[in-house]
C-alpha cells in the first residue's frame, strides 16, 4: 500500500531535523518530478540548518557563507564494490608487504571537507555495490577511512510504497539495507513547482501552467513511445524557448493575425506531448489578452478589462475570490487597484465581488470600503448606491 507523500515545502521543514542527527535520506519520488533538484538547493544553507555558522571553529576555516559541494554518484552506473571501496594498493607494513585501498576521489574529498554525497538510482544498483553501502550509511566509513563529521549523505530513487504499480525496473531493498534510511515519498504540488519556476522561467509559462495545472505532469498509465509532460520536461521545453529568444529568435512574439510560429508545438510535442504542447500554443496565442488575478492588484491591462463581456468579467471576479492574495490580505495600492476594476463593471457584477469578497476576507472589504475610487467618492459610497442604501 503506498504511504501519504509529502510536498517539496514539507520536505524542507522535516529534512533539517533528520540531517542535524547524521541520518541517511533517501527520498522516493516519480521520474521527472525534481528530486535532485532539491538535493542542490539544501546546498547553500546547510551550514546554518545544521548549525555551524555558530561554530566558531567551523566559520573560522570555512567561512559563514560556506556552500556545501554536492557530490552527486549515479550508484546506477557503478559496476562493482571497487567503484566504492576504492582499489588495492600494496604497500610496505610493519609485517611486510600488505593490501589497503586507495579509496576513490569522491569519497577522499567527502572524509576530507564537508559536503553532500548524494547518491542517485541506489535502487537501479547492483547488489554488490548496494551492499558496499551499508558500512557507508550505517558507520559512516569505508575501508578504514570516515566521512568528515559534517558531511551528510542523500538518496534519490523511484521506486518505494508509491510505484504502486511497479513502473520502474528497480531493485528492493532487503531489510537490512532499507533500515539504514530515513525514508520519505515525495509527493511535489504544482505550488511547490511554480515557487522554483517564478525567477526561471518565462513568464507566459509559468502562467501557462499557473492556470493549466493538468498539464504539468501525466499521472496516468502511459503508453510505450508517447510522449508525456513531466516538470523536468516542461523546465527543458521552456529552456529552448529561452535560448530561441537569446539567439534572436522569438517563437513566441505574434504575427499579423496574431498567432505564435507552429514551430513552438512542434518543439513542446517532443518535450510534454501532443495534447499539453496543443494546449500551450493556443494559450500562447491568446497570452496578450489574457488578464490575471496579479494584472488586476498591480493595475495592469486595464484597457483590456475595459472592453470584456460580461462572462468575462464574471470568470475574472470568480478567480479574484478564489486566489490566495486574497485570502492573504492586500497592500493598499493593490486594494485601490482592485476597487477600481470592481468599479469599472457592471453594477450587478460589482456586487457579487462585494459578496464574495466578503465571505472569503472581510478585512479586504474594510480596505475596499475607505478606497477612494474618484473624487469626492469611495467605494463603500458605489456599493450603497447599487443597493440603493445612504452612506452616514
Amino acid at each position: 500500500m503506498a504511504t501519504q507523500g509529502i510536498s517539496f515545502k514539507q520536505f524542507a521543514k522535516l529534512a533539517p531535523h533528520i540531517l542535524r542527527t547524521r541520518k541517511p535520506i533517501m527520498g522516493h519520488g516519480r521520474h521527472g518530478i525534481g528530486k535532485s533538484q532539491i538535493v542542490y538547493q539544501l546546498a547553500p544553507n546547510l551550514a546554518e540548518i545544521l548549525g555551524l555558522t555558530k561554530d566558531k571553529a567551523f566559520v573560522k576555516k570555512y567561512g559563514k557563507k560556506y556552500t556545501f559541494p554536492v557530490i552527486e554518484r549515479r550508484a546506477s552506473q557503478m559496476a562493482d564494490t571497487g567503484d566504492v571501496i576504492g582499489v588495492p594498493e600494496p604497500e610496505d607494513g610493519d609485517h611486510g608487504r600488505e593490501t589497503r585501498f586507495a579509496p576513490m576521489g569522491w569519497f577522499l574529498r567527502a572524509c576530507n571537507e564537508p559536503c553532500i554525497l548524494f547518491f542517485d538510482e541506489v535502487d537501479r544498483a547492483n547488489n554488490d555495490v548496494r551492499q558496499s553501502l551499508m558500512e557507508l550509511t550505517d558507520s559512516r566509513k569505508i575501508a578504514g577511512f570516515t566521512l568528515h563529521p559534517d558531511t551528510v549523505i542523500v538518496a534519490m530513487v523511484n521506486g518505494g510504497s508509491h510505484d504502486t504499480s511497479n513502473a520502474y525496473q528497480v531493485g528492493e531493498l532487503d531489510p537490512a539495507e532499507h533500515d539504514r534510511w530515513w525514508h520519505v515519498n515525495l509527493e511535489p504540488t504544482v505550488e511547490d513547482w511554480l515557487s522554483w519556476a517564478k525567477d526561471r522561467v518565462l513568464p507566459l509559462t509559468y502562467d501557462f501552467y499557473k492556470q493549466n495545472p493538468e498539464h504539468l505532469e501525466f499521472l496516468g498509465e502511459q503508453e510505450p513511445h508517447k510522449v508525456y509532460p513531466s516538470r523536468r520536461s516542461a523546465a527543458q521545453f521552456d529552456k529552448c524557448l529561452q535560448d530561441a529568444a537569446g539567439a534572436g529568435e522569438d517563437l513566441l512574439e505574434p504575427n499579423e493575425a496574431g498567432k505564435i510560429a507552429m514551430d513552438v508545438y512542434f518543439l513542446g510535442e517532443g518535450f510534454i506531448g501532443q495534447e499539453a504542447s496543443l494546449a500551450f500554443k493556443d494559450f500562447a496565442d491568446n497570452y496578450s489578452k489574457q488578464v490575471t488575478v496579479e494584472n488586476v492588484l498591480a493595475g495592469e491591462k486595464m484597457n483590456l478589462v475595459k472592453a470584456f463581456a460580461v462572462n468575462d468579467s464574471n470568470a475574472l471576479i470568480d478567480k479574484i475570490a478564489a486566489s490566495k492574495q486574497i485570502a492573504a490580505g492586500l497592500t493598499e495600492l493593490e486594494a485601490k487597484n482592485l476597487a477600481k476594476f470592481i468599479y469599472g463593471v457592471q453594477a450587478e457584477l460589482a456586487m457579487k465581488a462585494w459578496e464574495k469578497l466578503t465571505n472569503v476576507n472581510p478585512d479586504v472589504v474594510k480596505m475596499l470600503w475607505a478606497t477612494e475610487i474618484k473624487p469626492g467618492q469611495n467605494f463603500g459610497g458605489y456599493i450603497a448606491e447599487i443597493v440603493g442604501e445612504d452612506v452616514e
